[in-house]
Parts: structure tokens; sequence; C-alpha cells
């Protein structure tokens, strides 16, 4: 599944136009970066848990100068939920 069809899916599902469907994802990914950056960590009951793993900036060089640029690796992770793992592992 990608963005366009939980837009139109939730459209569907929750009789709104896409417009407004699509004001609603943008929002919630809006919301959930804000406080990821801000916490470091967003926990959703019955989901799971998104994190931010900080790793030290690497050394990277620009070409056209030739000096070490610093290259920040942050990345996200996600633990799903005891619940949300057993209603995938259900069917």
């Amino acid at each position: 599944m990608n963005t366009i069809d939980l837009i139109n899916k939730l459209a569907v599902n929750h009789n709104i136009t896409t417009g407004r469907a699509e004001m609603i994802v943008s929002i919630l990914v809006e919301r959930l970066v804000e406080k990821l950056k801000k916490d470091g960590e967003i926990m959703i009951n019955n989901f799971g848990t998104f994190s931010i793993r900080r790793k030290e900036p690497d050394s990277s060089s620009y070409m056209k100068l030739n000096e070490p640029l610093p290259v920040v690796k942050n990345h996200v992770t996600f633990y799903p939920d005891r619940i949300f793992l057993e209603n995938i592992n259900s069917q």
C-alpha cells in the first residue's frame, strides 16, 4: 500500500473526499515527524513504537573543495506492538 492507496481507502471507508483524506494523512505524517524530532520516540498503543537511532556523523568529502563534510546518519526504527503482531499473524 502506498500513500495514494491509503488516501483512497480512507476516503471510501469514511465517506469523505479524497482531498480531505489527503489532508488528514499529511497532517498525521507532519505531527509524527514533529513529535519524533522533539522527543526521539513515538509510542502508538496497539500499533508500535517509532524511535530515532542517532549515529555519530561520518565525514564525507566534498569533491570540489576537497574538504570533509559531516554527514549525520539518523535512522528511524519501528518496533511493532504485541497486539499488532498478533493481528498480523492470526490471518
